[in-house]
């Protein structure tokens, strides 16, 4: 906002806007460009070049990675779940006077005509028409490009080139190419659309119109009456010897269609303020959003310069140690859990419905926030955020100067970050949803002096352009300890520690599981030596909030030396749940806890997957490590060689299904208050195949018999099962385990209760108390129903469930259909024509009960009808993450008797031909035909 005289803003309530007079609408019109591009693969990831090959049509977003095979020697490794990189372009061909899109070079034209790339990976070059037009190094990052100055009437081409071979360069699966959407901005006369869309790094200043994210809003507060005041300015317009200062007109409408509108006027040099009586505030439980219109117009003849319409959220928003974090004056706990980008069988590519789901998902398992780990969500799901009550920690960068891959961001960091950054707040800052600002998490730099530096920059860039949020910083002090240091400036380099791969290599060549768990437990001692707040003082000083990843002692190590000091847990193993909850309900200096992680994803190859050890000849442990036989931890890392493909730590599985973990973190946090059961799973403790190698053995056997099972889990050199400490539990809802009758079955029932009775097909066979919201049962499986009823210290009963076996019959069933159309509305300048569908498949008997013990491969089809329809199948996958499978395949191995297909088809469900159906099949059983319509009413 430009500095001027001091301004007292109009204020008005409900008053009329009135239409412009004179001069034409001059809003900016976004186009979906995300149809007519064509792909090739032009280099493999080891730089040998394939060729001037064949184009194919593609429609983004599209992530090449997931399409590419699956390689064990890929120099990505287990970052990727063993997907190797490549280099791609992607082309899209058009005419420049007069197709689809709206173009026009007319001489007189001196609009800018603007391609707006939401994300690719891991960067890009933009060629249009063989000129350089943009270069973008941060794959997470958002970036505009000004076309008009390289178009030419006619024929014209754009050319994206991706290259993905410099790897390893995430730590986790990044995917490559397109994945998230490419719009057009142009600037049209009889639009009232969207925003302007607009770069300021593109080089052109236009003084009268609305930038991308230009438009700042903020609740200034919210009187004792309800009245809400929300303040509203623009960036970046400024007046001109020919041309006064425009006039901003704000409207503001109502949650509810019909709602009175709120107005208000002022220069656009100034902050306009807006007042709405009886506002109704957007919160977690209640996420109530208004309607955002800025229109900038002539003061001399009221024309409309240009405009801009979002959404809102009116909230206000408090965070210190003596009352915590605050909305609307309450007091909120963080209920989170990170998540990475990718969309499972979809890999990177950011469908709007796929990026609703999960919020949609997250919010139905108990989590009220989520912590995007670690780079910028994507805007879709930043909207699903706002619409249904997810609060957001939006993180901007996992490294800083120093690499934890050989080719990530660091490379660039020095020279972008301002940049990116400032992206990141602009995009968010209209958020309700987002709560937090992280500026890095794990950053190894931060034992070192120039940290502190870099932080007080980053935070004075955050408030800068928005002090509405409190900053973290998520600190691993652990791996810190680890970090080399230097006293090199934050403008100098210094390569002798800033090509230092990180703590994922160190963990490669350690004994990774024994390795995590004894620095998990050495943590107090580590905390007590004063090294860990000495390495993090200087950076904690300079942000709002303390993230510390795995310190479940830290906070009240730290706050007996820094009480004013405000604490989250920003990365928690599953299990603490147990111990971190009470603390951050009962201290207000704790915000909050996010859990490692919230949904499963692709790669980090299978950190947290636990291991069952077969027959030393059967070399079980080898083929999964690499190394000697690591029952006790040995020489094995907690990166497993391929065919592991997922990190195995998600409470909701890689399908969106919840996990046994999910339902044990709802009942400690009250979310859920009956029982829950969950069995040890009987084909991984006693044989059965897993990722096509059979790593059980019988060794359990007499074992369980004597043994309780929280002995038996201390003692893993009995049971022969290594934990992992990032997966807290590794039960399955199931009572299906035929084949293992009389075998010792071991049953976790999670209970908010006191004690918890367990009968089996209406006989009472235990009772046993309830020990960190679990109690545990030995008993032999049989088949039937298995009820668990807990109960209050006074005996008084809380809640029951129950699950029963499946019967003798196999049959392939589509357990649940998702049809899910743009989640926008027709006309908003988000909406793209399209529809993914999801369908939940399982082996089952004929009422409907999941085979768990009968894995099978199963294959899938698009008939013919659906085939000139234009679905396409995107692929058939389980949530086992330890497999050779691959995502983009139509065909999978089932995983505890469960599958998913998921679909994509061009239009809407209602242009479907009503006999358009995916043909299922599975080894040994009646194929299955599932209609892709809607079903009838």
């Amino acid at each position: 906002m430009t500095a001027g005289r001091p301004h007292s803003p109009r204020m008005a309530v409900g008053l009329p806007i009135r239409a412009g007079a004179g001069g034409r609408m001059a809003g900016m019109k976004r186009s979906d460009w995300n149809q007519g591009w064509e792909f090739r693969k032009v280099a493999d990831e080891m730089g040998r070049r394939l060729g001037d090959g064949p184009w194919r049509a593609v429609a983004l977003p599209h992530d090449a990675m997931v399409h590419e095979r699956r390689d064990p020697s890929t120099r990505n490794a287990y970052n990727t779940g063993y997907y190797p990189g490549g280099e791609y372009e992607y082309r899209r061909r058009f005419e420049a006077d007069g197709d689809a899109c709206g173009v026009s070079l007319a001489a007189e034209d001196a609009d800018p005509w603007l391609l707006e790339f939401e994300g690719i990976y891991p960067g890009a070059r933009v060629w249009i028409n063989g000129r350089i037009a943009a270069d973008q190094h941060y794959g997470y990052g958002d970036f505009t490009v000004d076309a008009r100055p390289f178009l030419k009437p006619g024929a014209n081409e754009i050319v994206v080139r991706v290259d993905n071979a410099q790897v390893p360069n995430s730590r986790w699966y990044s995917g490559s190419g397109i994945y998230r959407p490419v719009w057009l901005w142009r600037r049209d006369g009889d639009n009232s659309d969207y925003l302007s869309a607009y770069d300021d790094s593109a080089g052109m200043a236009f003084s009268q119109v609305i930038r991308p994210d230009a438009v700042r809003a903020r609740t200034i507060g919210v009187d004792t009456d309800g009245t809400a005041t929300v303040g509203v300015s623009v960036e970046g317009v400024t007046g001109e010897t020919e041309d006064p200062m425009p006039d901003i007109v704000v409207r503001m409408d109502g949650p509810d269609k019909g709602s009175y509108a709120f107005v208000a006027t002022g220069p656009a040099d100034h902050e306009v303020r807006i007042a709405i009586p009886r506002a109704r505030l957007w919160s977690p439980n209640e996420p109530n959003l208004y309607q955002l219109h800025v229109e900038l117009r002539d003061p001399r003849t009221g024309a409309i310069i240009d405009r801009h319409d979002e959404h809102f959220g009116i909230r206000t928003l408090t965070c210190d140690a003596r009352r915590g974090l605050r909305i609307n004056g309450r007091r909120v706990a963080l209920n989170g859990g990170c998540v990475h980008h990718d969309n499972g069988i979809l890999g990177a590519a950011t469908w709007d419905q796929a990026e609703f789901r999960r919020a949609r998902i997250l919010k139905a398992a108990g989590f009220n926030a989520v912590r995007s780990a670690h780079n910028p969500l994507s805007k879709a799901f930043l909207d699903a955020c706002d619409r249904i009550g997810l609060m957001v920690m939006d993180e901007a960068f996992d490294m800083w100067w120093m690499h934890k891959t050989s080719h990530d961001f660091a490379s660039h960091f020095r020279d972008e970050w301002a940049k990116e950054l400032a992206a990141m707040i602009r995009k968010d800052r209209n958020r309700p949803s987002v709560v937090l600002y992280s500026i890095g998490n794990e950053i190894a730099d931060t034992k070192s002096p120039r940290a502190a530096v870099q932080a007080r920059r980053m935070v004075n860039l955050i408030r800068t352009l928005d002090g509405t949020r409190p900053v973290i910083d998520c600190v691993n002090t652990i791996s810190l300890m680890l970090a080399a240091k230097t006293r090199a400036k934050p403008d100098q380099s210094d390569p002798r520690v800033e090509g230092e791969p990180g703590l994922n290599t160190t963990l490669e060549h350690a004994s990774g599981p024994a390795m995590l768990t004894l620095i998990d437990r050495l943590m107090p001692l580590a905390l007590r030596t004063g090294i860990m707040g000495r390495q993090t003082r200087d950076v904690f000083r300079k942000v709002d909030v303390a993230g510390l990843n795995y310190c479940k002692e830290g906070p009240a190590y730290f706050h007996r030396r820094n009480p004013e000091r405000v604490f989250c847990a920003s990365e928690t193993y599953p299990q603490d749940i147990i111990r971190n909850w009470p603390e951050i309900k009962r201290l207000p200096y704790v915000i909050g806890d996010f859990v490692w992680t919230g949904w499963d994803y692709i790669g980090e190859a299978s950190v947290s997957a636990w291991a069952y050890a077969g027959a030393r000849e059967a070399g079980g442990w080898e083929r999964q490590f690499g190394d000697r036989l690591g029952l006790a931890g040995i020489r094995t890392a907690p990166y497993r060689r391929y065919p592991a493909l997922l990190g195995a730590s998600g409470l909701v599985d890689i399908t969106g299904r919840p996990t046994e973990q999910a339902y044990y973190r709802m009942i400690v946090t009250g979310v859920r208050h009956a029982p829950y059961i969950t069995v040890r799973p009987m084909t991984l403790l006693y044989g059965g195949p897993v990722g096509g190698h059979n790593i059980g053995s019988r060794i359990l056997d007499g074992v369980l018999n004597t043994l309780r099972l929280s002995g038996y889990d201390r003692r893993h050199g009995l049971n022969r099962t290594m934990r992992f400490i990032e997966r807290g539990h590794d039960g399955v809802r199931s009572w299906s385990w035929r084949g293992f009758e009389d075998r010792t079955a071991a049953v976790q029932v999670f209970s908010g209760g006191d004690r918890v009775r367990l009968e089996l097909n209406g006989r009472v066979v235990d009772e046993q108390p309830v020990v960190r919201c679990c109690a545990e049962f030995l008993l032999p499986y049989e088949p039937g129903e298995l009820t668990a009823v807990t109960f209050d210290r006074d005996g008084n009963e809380l809640g029951r469930d129950a699950i029963r076996s499946a019967g003798r019959e196999v049959r392939l069933t589509a357990t649940g259909v998702e049809r899910l159309a743009s989640p926008y509305a027709r006309g908003d300048g988000r909406f793209r024509e399209g529809t993914l569908i999801y369908i939940d498949l399982a082996l089952t008997d004929g009422d409907g009960v999941v085979q768990s013990a009968d894995d099978r491969d199963i294959a899938a089809a698009l008939n013919e009808s659906a085939r000139n329809a234009g679905v396409v199948l995107e692929g058939v996958m389980s949530a086992n993450p330890i497999t050779p499978d691959e995502f983009a395949d139509p065909r999978c191995t089932t995983y505890f008797g469960r599958a998913q297909a998921v679909l994509r088809m061009p239009g809407e469900l209602a242009d479907l031909p009503a006999d358009a159906a995916i043909d299922v099949r599975a080894d040994g059983l009646p194929g299955l035909s599932v209609g892709l319509g809607a079903p009838s009413s």
